[in-house]
């Protein structure tokens, strides 16, 4: 576990205004970009509550005060992401009916995973699949600026917000599976085997959601069109382009290194540029504020 993690998990209140955006017009260079944060955001509700949930079950056993503290302020943050995608998704089904098939794919995946397998082992699905959230918040802020530019203001909002918080509290699951079950042997099998079997959910719930997505597209953005480099905006989902530029093929094999940590890469920097821009959701709510409810 990093003794002083270099940026601070903030407890903030957000609630963005979807109301004003379209939610079939998204005005972004790259569809298909769009199309899999969607998918993704029919996702996040009912993946957020897995999150939470494999840290809660493990709360009373951290026997650091600091640890604890911090694994509190990750459900917090998991609470209001899962809030705001809740909303979010009321005005994406307008445009896209299909996305409750998504929320209920996932919902049923993560049922059987918390039916079959033992409380440790969703606490290491849950550090694999931060793992990947990081990656794309790395993507989503190193690349803020075109993204704000491009991208309707309450899904810019939303997206980099949310980007912050992954990367804020980044090493928390993983600092809480490494406190409880050490760095042995056992652990670290455990760990990669973990993110093996994550690593092919991530890719199927992925392809899932963006088949779901793109079948309830409407008949203005179903005529074949070709992005500046040639590769098609719509159409069948283009999974392997999508994820070649989320993952960072690097950070993602780093995870399997017996000696990896999640703030080896140290990208708070990013973090500090968004405030510069969200300076009223920089700052935070006021300390004491009520935790949210899971």
């Amino acid at each position: 576990m990093m003794d002083t993690p270099p940026t601070q998990i903030i407890r903030r209140r957000v609630n963005i205004d979807f109301l004003s955006a379209k939610a079939d017009g998204w005005p972004l260079d790259r569809k298909d970009t769009e199309e899999l944060l969607n998918a993704l955001s029919f996702v996040f509700p009912v993946g957020e509550k897995f999150f939470i949930e494999s840290v809660q079950a493990f709360l009373d056993r951290i026997t650091d005060p600091e640890l604890k503290e911090r694994a509190k302020l990750f459900i917090y943050q998991e609470a209001m992401h899962s809030k705001e995608h809740a909303r979010c998704n009321d005005v994406l089904l307008e445009a896209h009916p299909y996305g409750e098939q998504i929320e209920k794919f996932t919902d049923t995946c993560l049922y059987l995973n918390r039916r079959f397998l033992p409380k440790a082992t969703q606490l290491a699905a849950t550090c694999a699949f931060e793992h990947f959230t990081a990656m794309l918040a790395d993507r989503l802020l190193s690349s803020q600026e075109s993204f704000m530019a491009t991208t309707n203001p309450a899904f810019a909002t939303l997206w980099l917000w949310h980007a912050v918080e992954e990367t804020e509290h980044k090493a928390v699951c993983f600092d809480v599976y490494q406190h409880l079950f050490g760095k042995g042997v056992v652990a670290y099998l455990h760990r990669i085997i973990v993110m093996f079997f994550a690593t092919l959910g991530f890719f199927i719930t992925a392809a899932v959601g963006l088949r779901q997505i793109k079948k309830g597209i409407k008949s203005t953005h179903n005529a074949a069109a070709a992005a500046p480099d040639g590769r098609p905006q719509t159409g069948q989902p283009n999974l392997w382009y999508l994820l070649k530029n989320i993952v960072f093929l690097r950070l993602y094999t780093d995870y399997y290194r017996p000696s990896f940590h999640p703030w080896n890469h140290d990208n708070a920097y990013l973090i500090e540029r968004w405030k510069v821009r969200y300076h009223d959701l920089g700052l935070g709510a006021a300390p004491g504020a009520a935790e949210a409810q899971a």
